[in-house]
């Protein structure tokens, strides 16, 4: 009734329409609301920024008070209430939807009239950026001229004011909804956003930087899409959208950002090369991705226009629209390019031809990192086509019929709502929800919010899978724009010039037996087991060597196994079909397949083994295999080597410091070694380059400050900066964080250049007629001293802090000038060692690659 109330009394105009009741409660019961009221001290704050009548907001007050009655008895609900915010535009709704929650007996729910696309909002406080933990709302779309009623300095706010040349005409509200998103929410912050499904391929800027906003700064926990049934008379396709904040401390898409452009410098030699090539495996995974060998692609990123990056066929899509480019036809025109000789002319267009795939690739390899980062799979969720079975997945029907209006729910015999998308409350006890309940598809999604990855039963495979959020952007086109496809499907292809089979023609997976907890003990090879590591059994059930391969949880992970081993029900082991193979051989194949893009199948969790059958991988003769084997164990015994030798060096770095705690040196306060010990700056940060670059605490990188080149900048006067400026020899380290892992850790600066540091770290100027600042920043690094720091970390609101004053008056080891000089030569040496011996273990698999490519 008060549906067809709001369709006949309030004309839906403006992209407005209303959000049925049943799929406000499957995406309320999707949301991580328990986990939000079981583990913070004080009511989570909510908000709906397009709260039209306001149907969110009930919908979560009444599925927040079990989880109160449940977690917090004692706590008032009308406090929580109070924490939930709506915003609307339109004055009549904004009444409606605080009349509606009077009626709820909800009257705390703060309701604003106003644009939620403006910053502040004078009579409500909560609404500012970086502040919520919650966002749930259906924005309006498609509304031409809306930017015209948006300030011009609000404007300012959004990056994808950037992308629109034409106010008047603009109407992609729906987008500016997405960046407003990512304002208002805190780090760790989840989201569930309706948004039509044109959001997922619409070209044009405005929407390519709506995906990118997406894509550099959620997780995509799940996507959800409807069919043009679901919202009555409006008959848009949509997709809800569940997402997560990324940390913006540290700021991941910044730091990736800077990483991809260190990439597309001349890497050089010695050093910085090592600088450059951090997190390489990153770039070893995209070249994967789009089969083009490591050392290929790195003359690409070296600047090399003959480089053999030229050869690979992923490259080959840029050619022929650049040499058709209006770009380049004007500039043959010109009498410049006209006055060159014909080698010049060439040399001039391959220049311009390298600049424009640098660029193109660039882009790519950016979002291809940042998608990387999120750890899990996104759970797509796609309505059936069929009337009957929409009907069944929804749980209800629209009614047209006269004095029947509105929505019909789908009841069994006893009255209770039944629908795919979650499990309906008891008739009896209607305030009560189930939310965990594996034959629904709100548990999935809860699930996957929680970083568990459940698995799909048969049931509901036909309208839910996994993916991987890199597989469902496309990297081969000539143009990238960052199109999300909920089809998904890759194949892996390893090219050689010996014949191809079927990986199913060769071997089998074959499933691992069940083990209990009691009887596991640590295996070597991580993360397949459910207590973190493969177990083993007294009686052994493959002999080794072997292969295993992670089924769910590190579904795809391949390990080659030396000993006798029992492999659990979470991985396969290999058995191989015939003899004209070599067992590890097809263990180098197996990594070289990126097994972990294959997902779901009916009743497999995790990796799919009947697609893994359908790959196809090269198989060249015996005596190849063998020469193969032979190279690349050659590598396996280069990295043990260097295991060994990063090992020894840390243990010895480790006792010369504990050598210096156990001698007689004079103990002696860090406030009597230091000539000044100083907070830094509490000053708002910007990514434009204004200012000063100022130290975060990402940017202490194993015992020194790194500038990453994505620093973020201060905006401070000359006279503010001078009072912060990081001299060499300073130290700074770390006085608040979240884990105890980084708290009281230390970085040396020794940078030329203008930096200054935020306020979560603390400077300390040693005294270096006392103590050498290479020698205290590696005794305040020790495990020993780190201890005694970590052992004053007070926690507050999540967060661990550790007093400067209190921290000062730790005593340490202070022996001669003499004997100093001594010991930091000696850790010299020994960080050269690891860092020697790091670097080859970080080119082995190209080292392998490009072995594999010569003999294939």
């Amino acid at each position: 009734m008060f549906e067809g109330f709001l369709d006949q009394g309030v004309k839906q105009s403006e992209g407005q329409f209303f959000t049925p009741m049943p799929i406000c409660r499957f995406i309320l019961m999707s949301l991580p609301l328990e986990s939000l009221i079981r583990d913070n001290p004080a009511p989570p704050l909510a908000i709906d920024y397009a709260c039209g009548a306001g149907h969110f907001l009930t919908e979560l007050a009444l599925q927040v008070h079990p989880l109160l009655t449940q977690h917090k008895p004692q706590a008032k609900p009308a406090e929580y209430h109070k924490a939930m915010v709506g915003i609307e535009k339109e004055y009549r709704l904004s009444k409606v939807a605080k009349v509606s929650a009077f009626m709820y007996g909800q009257q705390e729910i703060q309701i604003c009239y106003g644009d939620a696309l403006i910053n502040r909002h004078d009579a409500f406080s909560d609404i500012r950026d970086g502040h919520f933990d919650l966002l749930v709302a259906n924005p309006p779309y498609s509304v031409r001229g809306f930017l015209e009623t948006l300030p011009e300095e609000e404007r300012k706010a959004y990056t994808l004011s950037g992308t629109i040349n034409d106010a008047e005409t603009a109407n992609s509200i729906e987008t500016f909804f997405i960046e407003r998103a990512k304002q208002l929410l805190k780090s760790g912050g989840v989201a569930a956003i309706i948004l039509p499904s044109s959001i997922l391929s619409n070209g044009g800027g405005t929407y390519i930087r709506a995906r990118e906003i997406l894509l550099q700064y959620f997780d995509i926990v799940a996507i959800a899409e409807f069919g043009s049934g679901t919202f009555g008379k409006t008959g848009t396709n949509t997709v809800t959208m569940f997402l997560r904040r990324k940390p913006t401390q540290p700021d991941t898409a910044e730091h990736y950002r800077g990483r991809v452009n260190d990439w597309f410098k001349d890497a050089g030699a010695g050093k910085q090369k090592q600088e450059i090539y951090k997190d390489a495996h990153l770039l070893e995974a995209y070249c994967a991705h789009i089969g083009v060998p490591q050392e290929d692609y790195r003359t690409l990123l070296s600047g090399d226009t003959k480089g053999t990056w030229k050869k690979q066929a992923h490259f080959q899509p840029y050619h022929d629209p650049f040499m058709n480019s209006t770009e380049l036809k004007n500039l043959k025109k010109t009498k410049k390019f006209k006055d060159l000789s014909k080698d010049e002319q060439t040399a001039e267009i391959a220049k311009r031809y390298l600049a424009h795939v640098r660029s193109m690739e660039r882009d790519k390899l950016y979002h291809f990192v940042t998608a990387s980062d999120q750890k899990n799979p996104v759970l797509i969720i796609r309505s059936p086509s069929g009337t009957k079975e929409i009907k069944q997945f929804l749980g209800y029907e629209w009614s047209s019929a006269k004095g029947d209006e509105g929505i019909k729910l789908i009841e069994d015999a006893s009255g209770k709502h039944v629908t795919t998308l979650y499990d309906g409350p008891d008739r009896d006890n209607p305030t009560m929800f189930n939310r965990i309940n594996p034959a629904k598809l709100n548990s999935h999604i809860a699930a996957n919010f929680e970083g568990t990855i459940g698995t799909i039963p048969a049931e509901l495979c036909d309208v839910a899978n996994h993916a991987r959020l890199v597989d469902m952007l496309d990297f081969s086109r000539a143009v990238f724009e960052k199109q999300l496809s909920l089809a998904v499907k890759r194949t892996v292809h390893i090219k050689s010039k010996w014949p191809q089979v079927r990986l199913g023609n060769v071997c089998s997976f074959e499933y691992g037996k069940p083990l209990p907890e009691k009887k596991r003990h640590a295996g070597p090879y991580p993360v397949m087991g459910s207590n973190g590591r493969v177990g083993f059994h007294d009686e052994y059930l493959v002999k080794g060597p072997a292969i295993i391969i992670g089924r769910k949880g590190s579904a795809g992970a391949v390990v080659w196994e030396t000993e006798n081993c029992f492999p659990i029900d979470t991985t396969f082991y290999i058995k191989t079909k015939q003899k004209d193979i070599d067992v590890y051989f097809l263990f180098q194949i197996l990594k070289g397949l990126d097994l972990g893009h294959l997902h779901g199948g009916v009743g497999v969790p995790g990796l799919n083994r009947n697609e893994a059958y359908e790959l196809p991988m090269p198989l060249p003769p015996i005596g190849v295999q063998s020469q193969i084997v032979k190279e690349c164990k050659k590598v396996d015994i280069g990295i043990a080597s260097a295991d060994d030798v990063i090992a020894k060096a840390s243990a010895d770095i480790n006792n010369e410091v504990e050598s210096i705690y156990a001698s007689k040196a004079p103990r002696i306060e860090i406030a009597k070694l230091s000539s000044n010990i100083q907070y830094g700056l509490n000053e708002k940060m910007n990514e434009a380059r204004i200012g000063y670059k100022i130290f975060r605490m990402n940017e202490i990188v194993q015992g020194r400050m790194v500038d990453n080149g994505s620093m973020k900048c201060a905006d401070i006067s000359a006279d503010e900066f001078a009072k912060y400026r990081l001299n060499k020899g300073d130290l700074l380290f770390i006085r608040s964080n979240g884990s105890l892992e980084h708290i009281g850790k230390v970085g040396l600066f020794d940078l030329d250049g203008d930096y200054c540091y935020a306020s979560y770290l603390v400077r300390v100027v040693p005294d270096i007629s006392k103590a050498l600042p290479k020698y205290l920043g590696c005794i305040m690094n020790s495990s020993t001293f780190r201890k005694g720091m970590v052992g004053l970390a007070v926690k507050s609101g999540g967060t661990n802090n550790i007093n400067a004053t209190k921290m000062k008056n730790i005593k340490v080891p202070v022996p001669s000038l003499a004997e100093q000089k001594k010991f930091v030569a000696k850790i010299e040496a020994l960080e050269k060692k690891i860092e020697d011996a790091q670097t080859i273990i970080d080119t082995a698999p190209a080292r392998k690659e490009a072995m594999m490519k010569k003999y294939l």
